[in-house]
């Protein structure tokens, strides 16, 4: 395939960190539960022992996802895509964002859309950007964030707050500096179903109906603009366990969006006749962690109750 010339195509990736980068679970009235090496072992060892506790929802939640097979292409169970080491990411999720910047090109914008850019994630922010820095083989620091001083409680809060980036992004542009302008967008929209909430007038029924709303956020500008693609790979499955547990969850990058992300970026790197011929590339503390999710919360007393009850069987 040959390589992306300059001026020909420009890149913008937005992406979320929790249920992109991660996995965590809904857990109704609180922050969701993060999939990660520790509390999946502490979880496995209760349920086996018959844990009855205040948190037993917890650990039924956690065992019963990690045990559960992903799909997506993935042949594993969630275990593959779980965090360890105390850190907040999964490397292999990690890994495959790293492949997705390196086939957009040399013009490539990573905007950081998620609660990580605010100032009281900077350690999490330093850890993900030693990660990318690994896996790109050279060094990377976030480029931009979306508005620092934006309130993001729901789904329509996070879609309206990358529209208006995006917007003033193709504002400022003129179609001689890029003959394509391509955003992708890796989000969880907070661990919500595209089952018709509003944004404005505008319902968003489904992954393509968000898709023509940044697309029209786009055309906003009376500016002569270049074309403009989109694609949204939505990081959301609802979950029916093997022993009866639905979950709402932030599944993660899958091999199979990876693979939906890698063709978007590819098809429009494609020199023109191979595009005519429809040529395609195929495919922190010791505490149970509450992921930041937006909101920064967690809670910390689980884990304290975990070691009682471990000291107590």
């Amino acid at each position: 395939m040959a390589p992306v010339q300059d001026g020909d195509v420009e890149t913008v990736i937005f992406v979320d960190v929790d249920g992109v980068l991660n996995v965590g679970i809904h857990d109704e009235g609180a922050a969701p539960l993060l999939l990660r090496d520790e509390d999946v072992k502490m979880a496995q060892k209760l349920w086996k022992r018959g844990y009855k506790g205040p948190e037993a929802h917890c650990v039924a939640k956690l065992s019963a996802l990690a045990s559960h097979q992903v799909g997506h292409d993935e042949d594993a169970t969630y275990e593959k895509l779980m965090t360890t080491g105390g850190v907040e990411v999964s490397d292999v999720l990690v890994s495959r964002l790293a492949a997705l910047i390196e086939a957009a090109g040399e013009r490539c914008q990573v905007v950081l859309s998620s609660s990580w850019r605010r100032s009281h994630h900077r350690n999490r922010r330093r850890i993900l950007e030693q990660a990318l820095s690994k896996h790109l083989g050279k060094s990377f620091q976030s480029q931009s964030t979306t508005a620092l001083n934006r309130e993001e409680k729901r789904a329509a809060d996070r879609l309206r707050t990358v529209g208006d980036y995006l917007s003033d992004l193709c504002s400022q542009k003129g179609q001689a500096e890029a003959a394509e302008l391509r955003v992708l967008m890796l989000e969880d929209f907070f661990i919500t179903a595209m089952n018709g909430w509003q944004v404005g007038l505008q319902s968003m029924n489904s992954v393509e109906a968000a898709e023509r709303y940044l697309q029209g956020r786009a055309r906003e500008s009376k500016r002569e603009l270049p074309k403009v693609s989109v694609k949204i790979c939505h990081c959301y499955d609802d979950i029916l366990s093997d022993n009866g547990i639905r979950m709402q969850v932030g599944s993660g990058l899958t091999q199979s969006r990876f693979a939906e992300a890698e063709r978007f970026l590819l098809a429009s790197c494609a020199p023109k006749e191979e595009a005519e011929r429809g040529d395609e590339t195929p495919p922190f503390p010791a505490a149970l962690v509450r992921e930041p999710y937006e909101s920064g919360k967690e809670r910390g007393g689980i884990m304290q109750l975990f070691t009682s009850m471990v000291r107590a069987f």
